[in-house]
């Protein structure tokens, strides 16, 4: 089962807040987009806008964006229909494109990642421009790639015959040179920097043992260690 980590690293910013997103289900949260707002908006004396009303308003282009990825299968006039009976939340909770985490004070609202779009670009054109940058700013894709690399890397490991212990170890030792430490979940507050350096040094050292210029696991943990120490 795959588990659901929750990005909040400090790429993640948008105008001072964090804007969390779900590895599982994609989720951004709602309740950071709106106080990234309330925090623009403040600043630049915008009129405050309600982010019910907006959801209500584009009811039709929210049920476009969810037939478009297969999430619902009713017609529009049907979909429409059951937001008024039921409610937005509601209903969308039911198809799993919305939910709430906490309680009170810590109530958190999650939503499908292109409702999330949608809702920022009805906000303010400034804060429109500022969402795209911030939506088009490779940290996504420097993820993935570290990922990719990363099993990539674990591939060529695998030649060495080794056990689940000594991957743990080389995990931890590329954590240490590239984030000063190693603890469980780093790799998910990492900046998008510190992950394009996890991705050069993973498909550097996966390229040496695929070439035989690394033999042992011996020799890899020897090459990192050089890495750090050329580091500090």
């Amino acid at each position: 089962m795959k588990t659901n980590v929750i990005l909040n690293s400090s790429d993640r910013e948008l105008f001072g807040i964090t804007i969390r997103q779900e590895t599982k289900t994609g989720f951004l949260n709602l309740s950071d987009l709106r106080e990234a707002y309330t925090q623009a908006r403040v600043k630049n004396g915008w009129v405050d806008k309600n982010i019910t009303e907006i959801l209500d308003r584009e009811s039709p282009t929210i049920f476009y964006l969810l037939e478009k990825q297969g999430v619902i299968t009713v017609d529009i006039d049907t979909f429409i229909d059951r937001i008024k009976n039921q409610g937005f939340a509601k209903y969308m909770k039911t198809i799993g494109a919305y939910k709430t985490t906490g309680a009170r004070e810590n109530k958190s609202v999650w939503v499908n990642p292109y409702i999330f779009v949608m809702i920022a670009m009805e906000l303010n054109p400034l804060f429109k421009a500022n969402v795209i940058g911030w939506l088009t700013d490779q940290l996504i894709i420097s993820r993935i790639e570290a990922g990719n690399f990363c099993k990539a890397l674990n591939i060529a490991v695998s030649k060495f015959n080794i056990d689940g212990f000594q991957y743990a170890k080389l995990a931890s030792k590329l954590n240490t040179i590239v984030f000063a430490r190693h603890e469980q979940g780093i790799r998910n507050t990492g900046t998008r920097k510190q992950l394009k350096r996890l991705t050069a040094i993973e498909e550097k050292m996966a390229f040496a043992i695929d070439m035989g210029y690394v033999k042992t696991f011996d020799d890899l943990i020897n090459d990192l260690d050089k890495i750090e120490k050329a580091t500090n």
